[in-house]
C-alpha cells in the first residue's frame, strides 16, 4: 500500500476514533496546541503536508458533526412519533440549538477579539487556567 495513502488512512482513524469519543477532545478547537501537535506529528511521521492533514481532520470533524446533527434529528423525530413533542417543537428546538451553536461561535471568536484588544496571548494562560473560553460552565477558565 502506498506510503501516503497507507498515512492518511491512518490519520483517518485516529480522528474518526477521537471524533466517536468526543469532538471537544482535539477536533473542536483548531487552536488547540494537542490539535497542532498532532497534525504537524502525523505530518512529519509519514512524510505528508501539515495542510493535507490539517484538510482530512476538517473534513473528519465536519463529517462528525453532520451525523450528530442527523442522530440528533432522529431521535427527535422519535419524541415526535412518541408524543413527547409536536412537529412544531421539534423544529423549534432544532432552530434554537443551531442559533445557540452561533452563539458560542461569536463568543468564542468575541472572547479571542478582547484577548487581542488586551494584548493577552491566550495560549500562554492555557498552562495556569486550561483552555480558556471552551464553555465548560466555568467562565473563562475557572478552576473546576
Amino acid at each position: 500500500m502506498n506510503k501516503k495513502v497507507l498515512a492518511i488512512v491512518l490519520a483517518l482513524g485516529v480522528v474518526a476514533s477521537i471524533g466517536y469519543f468526543g469532538t471537544n477532545f482535539v477536533l473542536a478547537d483548531e487552536e488547540n496546541p494537542m490539535h497542532q501537535t498532532l497534525i504537524s506529528r502525523i505530518a512529519q511521521k509519514f512524510n505528508l503536508s501539515e495542510t493535507d492533514v490539517e484538510a482530512v481532520f476538517e473534513s473528519v470533524r465536519d463529517e462528525r458533526q453532520e451525523e450528530m446533527k442527523t442522530e440528533r434529528e432522529e431521535k427527535l423525530s422519535q419524541a415526535v412519533s412518541d408524543g413527547v413533542l409536536t412537529e412544531a417543537q421539534k423544529q423549534a428546538l432544532l432552530s434554537k440549538m443551531e442559533e445557540h451553536m452561533g452563539e458560542r461561535q461569536q463568543n468564542k471568536e468575541g472572547l479571542q477579539a478582547w484577548f487581542s484588544e488586551q494584548g493577552i496571548d491566550e495560549t500562554k494562560l492555557r498552562d495556569y487556567l486550561g483552555p480558556v473560553g471552551r464553555g465548560e460552565g466555568r467562565g473563562m477558565g475557572m478552576p473546576r
